[in-house]
């Protein structure tokens, strides 16, 4: 495989990653209000090879590279009365005002947490423990 082969290998694996949804996220909603994420997508990429006839013993060498970042910078915040826009970027960023936004979604999270304790605990009182005897 040549360097112009990897090249395009790297940039069509990039392009499958990388899509609207990526940027504007899948919108949450709590008790009237909708959460829709907002990002920030970079990436790059590189790759290189090289020919050589040292010796009379021809070779090729090549390798590609890709990367990708993806950083929330905003929420939108759309209820029946006002859409806010939230900055996630910056100085100053008051993570509260996101919070206060939209309160309820920390009591899901914090429900889906103690959930997935509870199930977590349910698993362990049905494995038998273990005597070392039994090994």
């Amino acid at each position: 495989m040549g360097v112009e082969e990897l090249m395009k290998e790297v940039v069509e694996q990039l392009e499958t990653l990388i899509t609207t949804k990526t940027i504007v996220g899948e919108p949450i909603t709590v008790a009237g209000k909708t959460v829709v994420p907002i990002s920030k997508v970079s990436f790059g990429f590189g790759s290189g090879g090289g020919e050589g006839r040292r010796d009379e013993k021809s070779g090729f060498g090549g390798a590609g590279a890709g990367g990708a970042k993806i950083e929330p910078v905003a929420f939108l915040v759309i209820s029946e009365d006002e859409v806010k826009l939230l900055s996630a970027t910056g100085k100053g960023i008051d993570i509260g005002k996101i919070v206060e936004a939209v309160p309820e979604v920390m009591d899901k999270l914090k429900s889906m947490r103690g959930k997935q304790e509870k199930e977590t605990e349910k698993t362990k009182e049905k494995e038998p423990e273990k005597s070392v005897d039994e090994d």
